[in-house]
């Protein structure tokens, strides 16, 4: 556990889709909370940064990494990196 007064570090991991080559992106980083609502907020406003109206998913898990958050987002069709079907 984080010494008191150090943010605990959560870990958000993404996937982010796109049309090209590569298909997606996978994004993965620490985001540090003093507590578990702050790093959730935080992990939104990162994923919804990092999809920028694409498709994607992502997940934030704790430091004992359980998943605390997820989220799914389906680009509207005909946006830059929507999924073809």
């Amino acid at each position: 556990m984080a010494p008191s007064g150090t943010p605990a570090p959560y870990r958000l991991q993404c996937i982010v889709h796109r049309e090209s080559a590569g298909g997606i992106i996978i994004h993965d980083e620490q985001i540090p909370g003093p507590v578990e609502a702050a790093a959730i907020d935080a992990a939104k406003a990162r994923f919804a940064h990092l999809l920028a109206g694409r498709a994607g998913s992502a997940a934030l898990r704790d430091p004992l990494g359980r998943v605390v958050w997820s989220a799914r987002q389906n680009a509207p069709p005909g946006t830059a990196g929507s999924l073809r079907p």
